[in-house]
């Protein structure tokens, strides 16, 4: 895996550049910049003080180069955590083999954005899974880590984090005094499936967003029935107290360097909450889907109603109810094989039957707080993908890697329990088609890397484009070394000041600024950069249109002090070299 990776990975350039800012942030920190500042507001401290620890550690300097390699091994990393959970949740290797080939595949998301916060908070989020196997032996330490876990996620994106400690709160109330379980898990039930509606709530004029919110409600409104019919489990469960203890110690720890670096506490929730909930309203990538996905979500609630109601499968062959898991399993595998597609979210419906251990004398290799937690993270995750479903669309349907081991598992338990002996060929099959996918895009990252050429730029040397697009980035390149002594690029790209070796005159960073900054604030950038010599500004148009969504870029002052001011000079490919006039 880790050559296809790497061909993947350094094959291609995004034009809209996030992997710039990622860069450009890292930068601004190691070199002792605080974090979340109105300029550049970036994803929480938790990232960059580990990122920025192993780039030190290892003597790295931010270039693209350096991100893809980095990006890269996060990449097999996590695919081969996702292979371990896999078997753990099931016992059978095949399936933590299928599984690790499909993690791999659906992490090939990476590469559109080398060096993202989605790399970390995938690994974060499959050792929350794994820390849950693990409830019933060590339940101090497990809640430690769990809520150390949760703890990070909530200080790198605070919509991820958040909805995992939702999940760990519906799982955690089960294993409570039957007094308080009986008031707690209903209510945590109503809770998650109120959640994508509340989440989604300012854009529920939209088509896509009511469909999806309600795929999502469906979905976790079943988790929640099918868990209150659960029997509870004789065994520990994960510490409260050191779950609380856990994010507590993590949370503070993390947040003092970033406030002994410079960040200010105001700065902090601003960036850390209040835009991230501000941002649905300026920016949207949507999901392709229709009312059919929310027919088979209603479906699959009705279902799993009727089993909280029956509380057993009775007037069910364990056989079937076998054959039934290992088709639910197949599935939910089968509809993440072509990612990234909202083709998963039909399987996001079935993930209730995994929290239904099968009948039988063997005992549970799932434990029952990971019977619960993992079904509804995998739900509550999926709402990564509002309000942009580019590359999120991929990392939200990850959770359903674990769900479909665990569904697929316990078919394969109960079919063997029945004497069909025919149930140990379906986990070779499921890997078999996860290889047969995969091939198809190792073939697809080999010809891309090999008919590319290297862009040779500093810091990309090892990027491979094709040979136009390379030639029009050296030349654009060249001709600013040239012509201009500073720049600023329209839309956000910062790459192009490693590949300059300029430093940016500004401290904005975020790729759509004038979606994010006031006019106060672009006013204070155009004071900044009016005195400035032999200025330039490298604009892509395509760049633009695709942030502004076909509403035209609004009356800014940076937007129109880049109009006034600059008369096209050149032009590379979308690139447009714009000069001061009368240059």
């Amino acid at each position: 895996m880790a050559p296809i990776a790497y061909m993947s990975m350094f094959t291609g350039f995004r034009a809209y550049d996030d992997e710039g800012y990622y860069l450009a942030s890292l930068a601004d920190y190691l070199s002792g910049h605080p974090l979340l500042t109105q300029y550049a507001p970036v994803y929480g401290p938790f990232f960059y003080e580990v990122m920025g620890g192993l780039f030190k550690l290892l003597g790295l300097t931010p270039d693209n180069d350096t991100a893809r390699a980095v990006t890269a091994g996060i990449w097999v990393i996590d695919s081969l955590a996702g292979g371990l959970v896999a078997f753990r949740l099931s016992r059978n290797l095949w399936l933590g083999l299928g599984a690790q080939v499909l993690t791999f595949s659906v992490l090939a998301a990476l590469g559109n954005e080398p060096l993202s916060t989605y790399g970390m908070t995938t690994m974060l989020l499959l050792g929350l899974v794994a820390a849950a196997t693990f409830g019933a032996s060590r339940p101090r330490a497990t809640g430690a880590l769990i809520g150390a876990i949760v703890g990070a996620l909530c200080l790198i994106k605070i919509n991820v984090g958040g909805l995992a400690a939702i999940a760990v709160a519906f799982a955690w109330v089960a294993g409570l005094t039957p007094r308080w379980r009986r008031l707690l898990q209903p209510s945590m039930a109503a809770v998650i499936t109120a959640v994508p509606i509340v989440l989604m709530s300012a854009l529920l004029n939209a088509g896509w967003v009511v469909e999806f919110a309600i795929v999502v409600a469906l979905s976790a409104a079943a988790v929640g029935a099918a868990s209150l019919a659960a029997l509870p489990s004789p065994f520990p469960w994960p510490s409260g107290p050191w779950i609380a203890v856990g994010g507590g110690v993590l949370a503070v720890a993390c947040l003092a360097i970033a406030f002994a670096s410079g960040t200010r506490p105001g700065d902090a929730w601003q960036e850390l909450v209040v835009v991230p909930l501000q941002f649905p309203r300026l920016f949207t990538v949507p999901i392709r889907l229709n009312a059919g996905y929310d027919v088979v979500a209603a479906i699959s609630f009705a279902a799993a109603l009727l089993a909280s109601v029956r509380r057993s499968t009775a007037g069910v062959s364990p056989a079937l109810a076998g054959l039934l898991r290992i088709g639910a399993g197949f599935f939910t595998w089968a509809s993440m094989l072509f990612m990234p597609d909202s083709t998963y979210l039909l399987a996001l419906p079935l993930a209730w039957l995994a929290t239904q251990a099968p009948d039988g004398p063997d005992r549970d290799p799932v434990g029952a707080f990971a019977r619960r937690l993992v079904p509804a993270l995998a739900v509550l995750e999926s709402l990564q993908a509002y309000p942009i479903a580019g590359s999120q669309l991929s990392i939200a349907a990850l959770g359903l890697v674990s769900v479909g081991a665990i569904t697929f598992g316990d078919g394969i338990r109960q079919l063997r329990a029945a004497g069909v002996r025919a149930a140990r060929y379906a986990p070779p099959a499921a890997m078999g088609l996860n290889l047969a996918v995969l091939s198809l895009f190792a073939l697809t990252a080999v010809a891309g890397f090999a008919t590319g050429t290297a862009l040779g730029l500093p810091g990309a040397e090892s990027v491979r484009l094709p040979v136009q697009r390379a030639m029009d980035l050296r030349q654009l390149v060249a001709t600013v070394d040239r012509s201009c002594s500073s720049f600023v690029t329209f839309p956000g790209m910062d790459s192009f000041y490693i590949w300059t070796g300029q430093d940016p005159p500004t401290p904005a960073r975020a790729g759509g600024w004038w979606l994010l900054l006031d006019r106060d604030q672009e006013q204070a950038l155009v004071d900044q950069l009016t005195p400035k010599q032999r200025l330039c500004v490298i604009k892509n148009q395509r760049g633009v249109d695709m942030w502004a969504q076909g509403a035209g870029v609004p009356s800014n002052p940076l937007v129109d002090f880049i109009d006034r001011e600059f008369v096209h000079d050149s032009s590379y490919g979308d690139y447009e070299l714009l000069v001061r006039s009368g240059a």
